[in-house]
Protein backbone atom coordinates (compact mmCIF):
# COMPACT_ATOMS: atom_id res chain seq x y z
CA UNK A 1 0.00 0.00 0.00
CA UNK A 2 2.90 2.32 0.70
CA UNK A 3 4.17 2.10 -2.87
CA UNK A 4 0.68 2.71 -4.31
CA UNK A 5 0.23 5.79 -2.09
CA UNK A 6 3.54 7.22 -3.28
CA UNK A 7 2.72 6.52 -6.94
CA UNK A 8 -0.76 8.05 -6.77
CA UNK A 9 0.57 10.99 -4.75
CA UNK A 10 3.16 11.71 -7.44
CA UNK A 11 0.48 11.38 -10.15
CA UNK A 12 -1.65 13.90 -8.22
CA UNK A 13 1.28 16.30 -7.94
CA UNK A 14 1.96 16.02 -11.68
CA UNK A 15 -1.71 16.63 -12.45
CA UNK A 16 -1.72 19.66 -10.18
CA UNK A 17 1.33 21.12 -11.93
CA UNK A 18 -0.31 20.50 -15.32
CA UNK A 19 -3.43 22.37 -14.21
CA UNK A 20 -1.30 25.31 -13.02
CA UNK A 21 0.46 25.32 -16.38
CA UNK A 22 -2.86 25.30 -18.29
CA UNK A 23 -4.26 28.13 -16.17
CA UNK A 24 -1.89 30.52 -17.96
CA UNK A 25 -4.03 30.17 -21.09
CA UNK A 26 -7.23 31.29 -19.30
CA UNK A 27 -8.44 34.84 -20.03
CA UNK A 28 -7.49 37.57 -17.58
CA UNK A 29 -10.21 38.73 -15.18
CA UNK A 30 -11.13 42.36 -14.75
CA UNK A 31 -9.88 43.97 -11.53
CA UNK A 32 -12.21 43.15 -8.65
CA UNK A 33 -13.82 40.19 -10.47
CA UNK A 34 -13.35 36.48 -10.08
CA UNK A 35 -11.95 35.03 -13.30
CA UNK A 36 -12.54 31.74 -15.04
CA UNK A 37 -9.32 30.39 -13.55
CA UNK A 38 -10.38 30.84 -9.91
CA UNK A 39 -12.14 27.50 -9.28
CA UNK A 40 -9.59 25.34 -11.17
CA UNK A 41 -6.85 27.19 -9.28
CA UNK A 42 -8.45 26.29 -5.92
CA UNK A 43 -8.89 22.66 -7.03
CA UNK A 44 -5.26 22.47 -8.19
CA UNK A 45 -4.07 23.79 -4.82
CA UNK A 46 -6.24 21.21 -3.01
CA UNK A 47 -5.05 18.38 -5.26
CA UNK A 48 -1.40 19.37 -4.95
CA UNK A 49 -1.60 19.80 -1.18
CA UNK A 50 -3.39 16.53 -0.54
CA UNK A 51 -1.06 14.66 -2.93
CA UNK A 52 1.95 16.08 -1.13
CA UNK A 53 0.52 15.01 2.24
CA UNK A 54 -0.13 11.51 0.85
CA UNK A 55 3.46 11.15 -0.37
CA UNK A 56 4.94 12.49 2.88
CA UNK A 57 2.72 10.26 5.04
CA UNK A 58 3.71 7.26 2.95
CA UNK A 59 7.40 8.00 3.30
CA UNK A 60 7.37 8.56 7.06
CA UNK A 61 4.94 5.92 8.34
CA UNK A 62 5.80 2.39 9.26
CA UNK A 63 4.43 -0.34 7.03
CA UNK A 64 1.52 -2.18 8.62
CA UNK A 65 1.50 -5.92 8.12
CA UNK A 66 -2.23 -6.08 8.85
CA UNK A 67 -3.28 -4.18 5.73
CA UNK A 68 -6.29 -5.70 4.00
CA UNK A 69 -5.74 -6.67 0.38
CA UNK A 70 -7.74 -4.87 -2.30
CA UNK A 71 -10.76 -6.98 -3.24
CA UNK A 72 -12.59 -6.01 -6.43
CA UNK A 73 -15.56 -8.18 -5.45
CA UNK A 74 -16.33 -6.12 -2.35
CA UNK A 75 -19.73 -4.42 -2.59
CA UNK A 76 -18.40 -0.97 -1.77
CA UNK A 77 -15.68 -1.22 -4.41
CA UNK A 78 -18.22 -2.32 -7.03
CA UNK A 79 -20.55 0.57 -6.16
CA UNK A 80 -17.65 3.01 -6.41
CA UNK A 81 -16.77 1.61 -9.85
CA UNK A 82 -20.37 1.89 -11.02
CA UNK A 83 -20.50 5.48 -9.72
CA UNK A 84 -17.32 6.36 -11.60
CA UNK A 85 -18.60 4.78 -14.82
CA UNK A 86 -21.99 6.52 -14.45
CA UNK A 87 -20.29 9.88 -13.90
CA UNK A 88 -18.13 9.45 -17.00
CA UNK A 89 -21.18 8.47 -19.08
CA UNK A 90 -23.10 11.44 -17.61
CA UNK A 91 -20.37 13.86 -18.69
CA UNK A 92 -20.04 12.34 -22.16
CA UNK A 93 -23.80 12.25 -22.79
CA UNK A 94 -24.38 15.83 -21.66
CA UNK A 95 -23.68 17.40 -25.07
CA UNK A 96 -26.03 15.15 -27.01
CA UNK A 97 -28.83 14.56 -24.47
CA UNK A 98 -28.59 17.80 -22.52
CA UNK A 99 -28.30 18.72 -18.88
CA UNK A 100 -31.92 18.12 -17.91
CA UNK A 101 -32.27 14.59 -19.33
CA UNK A 102 -28.85 13.44 -18.15
CA UNK A 103 -29.31 14.83 -14.65
CA UNK A 104 -32.81 13.36 -14.30
CA UNK A 105 -31.33 9.92 -15.03
CA UNK A 106 -28.03 10.36 -13.17
CA UNK A 107 -29.34 11.58 -9.81
CA UNK A 108 -31.81 8.72 -9.19
CA UNK A 109 -29.09 6.23 -10.19
CA UNK A 110 -26.72 7.73 -7.62
CA UNK A 111 -29.46 7.67 -4.98
CA UNK A 112 -30.18 4.03 -5.81
CA UNK A 113 -26.49 3.19 -5.40
CA UNK A 114 -26.62 4.88 -1.99
CA UNK A 115 -29.43 2.45 -1.10
CA UNK A 116 -32.34 4.88 -1.33
CA UNK A 117 -35.50 2.97 -2.24
CA UNK A 118 -38.25 5.60 -1.91
CA UNK A 119 -38.84 6.01 -5.65
CA UNK A 120 -41.33 8.88 -5.48
CA UNK A 121 -38.99 10.82 -3.20
CA UNK A 122 -36.07 10.05 -5.55
CA UNK A 123 -38.04 11.42 -8.52
CA UNK A 124 -39.14 14.55 -6.67
CA UNK A 125 -35.69 15.33 -5.29
CA UNK A 126 -34.08 14.75 -8.71
CA UNK A 127 -36.60 17.05 -10.36
CA UNK A 128 -36.16 19.75 -7.72
CA UNK A 129 -32.35 19.63 -7.85
CA UNK A 130 -32.31 19.64 -11.66
CA UNK A 131 -34.73 22.57 -11.86
CA UNK A 132 -32.91 24.55 -9.18
CA UNK A 133 -29.48 24.09 -10.71
CA UNK A 134 -30.82 24.89 -14.19
CA UNK A 135 -32.56 28.05 -12.99
CA UNK A 136 -29.58 29.25 -10.95
CA UNK A 137 -27.18 28.77 -13.85
CA UNK A 138 -29.43 30.15 -16.58
CA UNK A 139 -31.13 32.99 -14.70
CA UNK A 140 -28.75 34.22 -12.03
CA UNK A 141 -25.33 33.29 -13.39
CA UNK A 142 -26.19 33.66 -17.10
CA UNK A 143 -24.38 30.41 -17.92
CA UNK A 144 -25.95 28.27 -20.60
CA UNK A 145 -26.13 24.59 -19.72
CA UNK A 146 -26.15 22.11 -22.61
CA UNK A 147 -29.66 21.54 -23.94
CA UNK A 148 -28.62 18.62 -26.14
CA UNK A 149 -27.90 18.41 -29.85
CA UNK A 150 -30.22 15.45 -30.26
CA UNK A 151 -33.18 17.81 -29.86
CA UNK A 152 -31.88 20.34 -32.39
CA UNK A 153 -30.65 22.96 -29.89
Amino acid sequence: MKRADIIFGIIGLILSVCVFYMLDSFPEAQPGEVGADFFPYILAIGLGGSSLVLVLQSLFRKVSENAEPFNIFETGIQRAGISLAATIIYCLAMDSLGFIVCTMVYLPLMMFLLKERKYLQMALVSGAITATVFLVFSSFLNIALPMGTIYGY
